[in-house]
């Protein structure tokens, strides 16, 4: 009697190994997600350094206050406003930031609150830079003016 090999595999074989591929992918997937968002995180992070330090120029290379540099007193409004902010402190402090303008790495736009000064002259509130929907990274930029500093 001849007895035949078999050939292939069986389903149950393939069912293993298409379960234990599956569980691979879950965990790479998770993974990958967290490195993602830290990735945003330090690319947010060093967008808002650039600025600040921008802006420290900008307030050097002209003795002015934010609010006097950008000609407004708050840029969340909209993005043509933040925009413009970010033009008029480029212009004042010789660094090109025109790449901020692409927005932060979540697709939305810098929001620049022009404070300082912005009511009288001893109106002492810090300006800042946020990050719409991530209080966590608001920054105070620091103060610049004597009755302020």
């Amino acid at each position: 009697m001849k007895q035949h090999k078999q050939l292939g595999f069986t389903i149950v074989e393939l069912l293993i190994v298409i379960v234990v591929i599956g569980i691979l992918a879950a965990i790479t997937i998770v993974s990958f997600n967290g490195v993602q968002e830290k990735a945003k995180m330090t690319q947010a992070q060093t967008d808002i350094r650039n600025l600040t330090q921008a802006i420290t120029a900008a307030r050097l290379n002209t003795g002015k206050t934010l609010r006097n540099i950008t000609n407004s007193n708050d840029s969340r409004g909209s993005k043509v406003a933040a925009d413009a902010a970010l033009d008029a402190i480029a212009d004042a402090s010789g660094i090109n930031i025109s790449g901020l303008k692409k927005g932060d790495p979540w697709g939305s736009w810098y929001r620049i609150d022009e404070n300082e000064l912005e009511l009288n002259a001893t109106d002492c509130r810090q300006d800042r830079i946020e990050v719409n929907g991530r209080t966590a990274m608001t920054v105070f930029v620091p103060f610049s003016q004597a009755p302020c500093l």
